[in-house]
């Protein structure tokens, strides 16, 4: 997208903007309140991994037991027994997928709660900085995004009106 606009300003155009970059890693790197949102997310993982641990130590005790009494307990037992196992097997592995499922998972959660005001206030600071300033882009060279844009730029409206000259002519 770059290259398009690059290219397709004149070089008197081109010599007047005025584009700067930014390094969101760096940034994170620095900022104090990111490095300590960083720092809870961590040991909030921590603490229910630990807990997670705990309740997969239990089951497996659980299971080496039922393993050693099997040999006393009648088939309804020995079938009771695996039906309460295998339940408290899938309750564990519901609870790991609560932990780290990407989208819902309490980690997911724990992370957008943290850092999300965190973004919104950076983004805030971009935008401030890029119309006080007056640039013309801002980019992001590790993703390869632009992260402000001068709305003079903005070629929307041209495009549709060029679309739509084609709906009409067909």
């Amino acid at each position: 997208m770059v290259s398009l606009l690059v290219s397709s300003f004149s070089g008197t155009v081109f010599a007047q903007l005025k584009i700067g970059y930014v390094q969101p890693s760096y940034i994170f790197s620095k900022y104090e309140p990111y490095i300590e949102a960083e720092k809870k997310i961590r040991e909030f993982e921590q603490a229910e991994v630990a807990k997670l641990q705990k309740e997969g130590e239990d089951f497996k005790q659980k299971v080496e037991n039922a393993q050693k009494q099997q040999a006393l307990m009648s088939d309804e037992m020995r079938a009771a027994k695996q039906q309460e196992l295998e339940t408290q097997r899938n309750a564990l592995d519901r609870a790991y997928d609560e932990l780290y499922n990407q989208e819902s998972g309490l980690l997911a959660k724990k992370q957008k709660e943290l850092i999300s005001p965190i973004i919104e206030e950076i983004n805030t600071i971009l935008n401030k900085i890029g119309k006080d300033d007056e640039y013309d882009f801002i980019l992001n060279p590790e993703e390869g995004g632009v992260l402000y844009a001068n709305e003079t730029y903005d070629i929307s409206d041209y495009i549709l009106e060029e679309l739509n000259k084609g709906i009409v002519s067909q």
